[in-house]
């Protein structure tokens, strides 16, 4: 299956959704705990970085990143969530 046939056909939205959900409420919660001041939309943003990530590496242009790059681009993502 593939994300976007969710557009096309409503009975795998909700698949998509409760997929979703087991990453997006985990990071809600961290991101809380970290002291975000919007930590449903910060945990939103942060599923879709790794998602972009990963999409990117597999399917897009990209190359795979190091684990460097993958930590210093996620310490400057929660570096601006908390920071304010």
């Amino acid at each position: 299956m593939r994300p976007l046939a969710a557009i096309a056909r409503p009975e795998l939205r909700e698949i998509y959704d409760k997929a979703g959900r087991r990453f997006r409420g985990p990071a809600v919660a961290m991101l809380a705990a970290a002291g975000s001041t919007d930590p449903v939309r910060h945990g939103r943003q942060l599923v879709a970085f790794g998602e972009g990530v990963m999409f990117d590496a597999i399917a897009g242009a990209g190359a795979m990143p190091s684990p460097e790059e993958l930590r210093e681009g996620l310490r400057e993502l929660l570096a601006g969530m908390l920071s304010g």
